[in-house]
């Protein structure tokens, strides 16, 4: 069972003496401790453990702050005195306690490995809701990184000045090299510290003996430019850590504005030791009411609290979960909307923007009159590529962003908030499902949720079944699915080939994780193309909903008797992806010769 930390690591064999516990009060009650002072620097560490109830406060609100930190090596372990007992600690814990103790003072904290008792798994279970309520009422979160080693102290001290605005001069490489290794530290890809800083109101960031305010550290993050490889592992973080300013004191369930889906999209490659914490740790930031798929619970498999939360995520797709795998294969209905170009390298306020190209679908279901081309996305670990796609799923409201992947797509994000026109700004969006068949697609989604230490890679194509080898398909299933992927295709090369040059990234991108190489799509922006025939074609293709490859026939038809770039491409995209399904007329036949 797993312990109830920052980063809430497997249990440990320290041992806790009973008595050091008394039982709990029901509710809202958890404990906090005092740290009592000591002029003696190297004076054993003291603290009394109390009861504290939640529910009430003073004039001046809640005067504890909380630990948010990693816990480290469980065997390398230190004793200090609690309730006049021994107690066992972790090495990075006892650090910290050595490094908040005061000589005169005490002071009043909320430690998870000493608040809670860690062999007590009921305990633990009623502790889980009120971890929110615990670091969004704290007069402080303290975010310990551990020891100055590595000029970690240095490094922050440069960031401190760097958020002041206090070193006009560019950093020098040291100074960045100090401060880049300082950010690759085990506190920034820890999954519970984003619930821990994420409704904290007031936050200040600890290496060794130097400390400065989180707001200052965020903006010293913004003026360091971090390495763009840096970017998707400590913007998460500093998004969460910059709403800190706008927290008002107590209002710890106002500011939950995300969904659990794109929760757990955004940080998947965050680390935890337990598989079940990389859904659990984020529902105290999550806008979703309660649900019984939300419900923590680990007595269920991981396989089963997957296929709960993509329920509940996609809830009119049917959803299998294949064991071996780590991966949830999730298959529904969808409207593709456009595709994604001019994706920025960098964030701006811990945002990605981009641009859409809206395509004929997104204009017949009234969508593209609403929505900006322009948009932007939450940081993530993933960032957004070039050639990514929107996807209206029917059973949501918002569209999903998702990344072609050979014959399947993989998701980015499930949900995408469009920025809208200002004359619709008022207008509600149509919940999928109530749209015209008109373009409807089947897709066939991966959701990869990363283990314990792994990345999410949804970089390179595999077909489905080297991905899932144990997912079986009819064949009607396959040919319908392998039909929409093309028309995905085609779309694409129609719609984005009118950005011209901007859009050439995009084309290369989809086109390659489509599998469809050796293409120089260069002619393709070029003027003077004629496309009338094939755009006619396309069309009558889309109304017949592409079910089947009899379908593409007449696309083929004109694509082979076109002997200018788009017809060799289009060509080239059916025959790749439908191969032997596809009917070959006697007129392809004498085109192609």
């Amino acid at each position: 069972m797993w312990k109830m930390s920052s980063t809430h690591e497997e249990s440990s064999n320290m041992s806790v003496p009973s008595s050091t516990y008394s039982p709990l009060p029901p509710k809202s009650y958890t404990r906090m401790i005092r740290l009592l002072p000591d002029e003696d620097k190297d004076a054993p560490i003291r603290c009394e453990l109390f009861n504290y109830n939640l529910s009430h406060s003073g004039d001046e609100g809640h005067l504890y702050e909380a630990l948010s930190y990693v816990w480290g090596n469980p065997v390398t372990s230190h004793s200090i005195i609690l309730n006049s007992r021994g107690f066992l600690i972790t090495e990075s814990l006892h650090t910290a306690l050595l490094h908040l103790r005061d000589s005169q003072l005490e002071r009043v904290l909320w430690v998870d490995a000493i608040s809670i008792k860690q062999d007590d798994d009921n305990e633990k279970s009623e502790q889980i809701p009120l971890m929110r309520m615990i670091y969004a009422q704290a007069r402080r979160v303290i975010v310990w990184l551990g020891e100055a080693q590595e000029y970690g102290d240095k490094a922050l001290e440069v960031l401190g000045s760097l958020g002041r605005k206090q070193n006009p001069k560019p950093i020098n490489e040291n100074d960045r090299e100090r401060c880049e290794k300082l950010l690759q530290r085990d506190w920034f890809r820890r999954v519970w510290v984003l619930q821990e800083v994420g409704v904290a109101q007031y936050i200040s960031i600890m290496c060794g003996s130097v400390q400065i305010n989180g707001h200052i550290f965020c903006e010293g993050l913004d003026n360091l430019k971090p390495s763009s490889t840096l970017i998707p592992r400590i913007s998460p973080v500093s998004f969460l850590m910059k709403g800190a300013l706008f927290r008002s004191h107590g209002e710890h369930y106002s500011t939950a504005t995300l969904s659990i889906g794109e929760l757990v999209s955004m940080y998947r490659s965050h680390n935890a030791t337990k598989q079940h914490d990389k859904v659990y740790a984020l529902l105290g930031l999550s806008s979703d009411s309660n649900s019984a798929a939300l419900v923590p619970d680990y007595k269920l498999s991981w396989h089963e609290v997957f296929r709960r939360v993509s329920q509940h995520v996609f809830p009119k797709c049917s959803v299998g979960i294949y064991y071996g795998s780590e991966t949830a294969i999730i298959k529904g209905k969808g409207w593709i909307l456009g595709y994604i170009y001019s994706t920025s390298d960098s964030l701006h306020d811990s945002q990605q923007t981009f641009k859409v190209a809206f395509n004929q679908t997104c204009q017949k279901l009234g969508y593209r009159d609403k929505w900006k081309a322009e948009w932007s996305l939450q940081a993530s670990g993933e960032l957004l590529q070039d050639g990514d796609i929107i996807c209206l799923l029917e059973g949501l409201s918002q569209p999903s962003i998702l990344r072609l992947c050979a014959d399947y797509y993989t998701v980015v994000t499930p949900v995408v908030r469009p920025k809208v026109q200002a004359q619709h700004e008022n207008d509600n969006m149509i919940a999928g499902g109530s749209h015209s068949s008109y373009g409807l697609c089947d897709i066939l989604l991966v959701w990869k949720i990363s283990l314990a230490e792994d990345k999410v890679n949804l970089q390179s194509p595999s077909k489905l079944i080297d991905i899932t080898p144990n997912c079986h398909e009819k064949f009607f299933e396959t040919e319908r699915r392998l039909n929409h992927t093309a028309y995905v295709l085609v779309d694409a090369v129609m719609e984005i080939s009118k950005l011209k040059v901007s859009g050439k990234t995009a084309l290369d991108n989809i086109l390659s994780k489509g599998r469809i190489k050796d293409m120089d799509n260069q002619s393709l922006f070029q003027e003077n193309n004629d496309l009338r025939s094939l755009k006619i074609a396309i069309e009558q293709a889309l109304w017949q909903q592409v079910e089947h490859c009899y379908a593409w026939k007449e696309v083929l038809a004109v694509a082979v008797q076109d002997s200018g770039p788009y017809g060799y491409i289009i060509s080239s995209i059916l025959l790749q992806n439908l191969g032997e399904r596809l009917p070959v007329s006697e007129a392809v036949v004498k085109a192609a010769a």
